[in-house]
């Protein structure tokens, strides 16, 4: 259980520090909100692969990873890449 919490808490920490450095540099708010989703996503995978685990359930954990995991990293790629982006123009 004390992993789950540190992993929590250094993604959380890492969800933070580049939310500020976004509105920090402006970015438009479907950005800051895409990421920030696609974090929450991902710390619910967390949450959900860890549990299914201490269940003794590791089926579960891998398809809440796949359903969860897989759109959190695509919705935090995207928002970076949208970021990029519009700091091109």
């Amino acid at each position: 259980m004390a992993l789950l919490w540190i992993l929590l808490g250094i993604t959380l920490a890492i969800a933070l520090i580049i939310s500020y450095y976004w509105i920090k540099f402006g970015a438009p708010w479907f950005i800051l909100f895409t990421g920030l989703f696609g974090v929450s996503l991902f710390l619910f995978a967390e949450v959900w692969a860890i549990f299914s685990m201490s269940r003794g359930e590791p089926l579960s954990a891998a398809l809440g990873m796949v359903t969860f995991g897989v759109p959190a990293i695509l919705l935090i790629a995207s928002g970076w890449k949208m970021f990029e982006a519009k700091n091109m123009e």
